[in-house]
Order: structure tokens, then sequence, then C-alpha cells
């Protein structure tokens, strides 16, 4: 079998390699993507986020761009379109992708792409829920997955 890096670079195309940076404890073994079933990381200029989706039957990979969230301090709050966790402002990113050549999609995203540690540690402008953690977790993988499926479908 080829290594993690090249595994890793064969699951993004030939357009998207040319941007790829692929964070360490992937390449040195610490994180194995056959065993998890969404990877996500941040290039270090964090303009580039990367999604690694195991299904159980195939791996995909993506990148999106994202725009840098402000650093100013905000007592505004919003919501990741995929884990629905309330966070300052400051602590969601929009990041977007071409699904055709004229057309590019957007969504507000917990801004290092870690949906399940804001389900985890929710901040302090999280909305008290009756949903268990496990629920949000499985509300989150519904969700991204819905999003997989729009998005990258065979």
């Amino acid at each position: 079998m080829k290594n993690q890096k090249e595994f890793v670079q064969s699951l993004f195309s030939k357009k998207e390699q040319k941007n790829l940076w692929i964070l360490p404890s992937i390449t040195n073994g610490e994180v194995i993507l056959e065993n998890e079933k969404i990877v996500s990381w941040l290039h270090p200029s964090g303009h580039i986020g990367y999604m690694v989706y195991n299904d159980g039957n195939n791996i995909r990979a993506f990148m999106m761009d994202r725009m840098n969230s402000s650093k100013q301090a905000s007592d505004k709050a919003g919501i990741c379109d995929w884990c629905k966790s309330v966070n300052s402002i400051n602590k969601l990113a929009m990041f977007s992708f071409k699904t055709t050549e004229n057309k590019t999609v957007g969504f507000y995203l917990c801004s290092d792409l870690d949906c399940l540690s804001s389900i985890n540690n929710p901040g302090p402008h999280s909305i008290r829920e009756t949903l268990t953690r496990e629920e949000k977790r499985i509300r989150y993988f519904h969700n991204f997955e819905t999003f997989v499926s729009k998005y990258f479908a065979h």
C-alpha cells in the first residue's frame, strides 16, 4: 500500500494537489484516515480548509476556500451550518468552493472546521438545547453527509 502522504494526495484532484498541505499527524500515522469518519484541517495560512470523509465504503476528500474571520472583539453570535453550534462570530468563517465552473457555494462553519470540539466544549454564546451531545453529534454527521451527497455525489 502507498504511504500515508501518497494516499492522502491520491484523494484530491490534480488541481487540488497543487495547494495541498497535509497535517503532520496524518503523515506520521497518528491519525489513520481509514479509522475516522471525518478528518479536517486548515492550511497553516488559514486560507484553505481540507475535509476527508469516510462513509464506510469510500473515502472522499475536498478543499474549501476560507475567508478569515474577523479578529475584532464582537458580542455577535452566529451558527455553524453543519453542527449548528452557536459561537461568537469570531469562531465562525465563510468556507466556499466551486460546484461548477460558474457556480460557487458558501457556508458558515466553525472556523477551525472542528465541529466536534464545538459540540463537546460549547462556548459562552451557546444556546441551551434539549439535545444530548450524542444527538448533536448525530445531527452534525447527518448535516455533513447531506452536504456531501448534494455536492459530491458520484
